[in-house]
């Protein structure tokens, strides 16, 4: 497993790896039309443009190391699958805390009936699904806390000129995630698969998820339940066309009321 002490000692120097390079990859594919799988080539350019963007000519280095980009796409390609998860698992926390803080939800069947009434019509999605007129699309608090989440992590992006599209950005990839993250929390809780657990007995975690059967190994694991491009890519591409197909205007006003949710 590529490490980032592996990495050049230069490129690691003022912690700009991590404070500016790394928050540049996630803001650029949380913006692409890659929701899962992002072409090597395309890639490539674009840790080549991001490089001479946040590594100053006169300190550190100033070249970018062909020889060293495919360990590069190693240690990049790790960091992309980390933040994919991260929608998920924050996702699964977020519901669970407000589970937990709800009285009306303390038993399985009420968590059950919210779930359910939530995935009818992708409910979630909307801030007011009652109103047909104004619904608020991609404005429930929900989907706005695991959002606010990923413009977390990107707050310390610099500036790529290469890299600005016209229109842009329009978070495609970042937003269908967090559709598919929401969505795949509220279905586990309806099919009973992720449940509340006893913290001595699950590493501390209040909640966990059940394992089901993998008939390919015809063993139990939670490959069918994770939060992956097998079982999610599908519908992130379905989402992010209805992204992109947003007007502007909603994409800001999503933005404004991040405000709120931003730590």
């Amino acid at each position: 497993k590529a490490r980032n002490a592996h990495l050049p000692s230069a490129v690691l120097e003022n912690r700009i790896w991590h404070l500016k390079f790394l928050p540049c990859v996630m803001y650029w594919v949380g913006n692409s039309d890659y929701g899962w799988t992002i072409p090597e080539a395309e890639l490539e350019s674009v840790l080549e443009a991001i490089f001479y963007a946040v590594y100053p000519r006169t300190k550190g280095p100033c070249d970018f190391n062909v020889e060293e980009l495919a360990f590069h796409l190693v240690c990049i390609h790790q960091r992309v699958h980390k933040w994919q998860a991260s929608f998920g698992s924050t996702a699964v926390t977020v519901l669970m805390a407000f589970f937990t803080s709800m009285p009306e939800y303390e038993t399985q069947e009420a968590r059950e009936e919210y779930t359910e009434y939530q995935l009818q019509e992708c409910h979630f999605i909307y801030e007011d699904p009652d109103n047909k007129e104004q619904p608020g699309v991609f404005l429930s608090e929900y989907i706005l806390r695991i959002f606010a989440a990923h413009l977390t992590t990107v707050t310390r992006k610099v500036r790529v000129d290469s890299l600005v599209e016209f229109g842009k950005p329009g978070y495609q990839t970042a937003l269908a995630l967090t559709a598919v993250a929401v969505e795949r929390a509220l279905v586990l809780v309806k099919d009973r698969l992720l449940i509340d657990s006893d913290p001595a007995d699950n590493g501390g975690k209040t909640h966990k998820i059940v394992q089901t059967l993998n008939e390919v190994t015809n063993k139990m694991s939670h490959t069918g339940t994770a939060f992956s491009s097998g079982n999610w890519e599908t519908d992130t591409m379905a989402y992010m066309d209805s992204i992109k197909a947003l007007p502007y205007e909603c994409i800001q006003e999503i933005l404004e009321q991040l405000e709120n949710y931003m730590k």
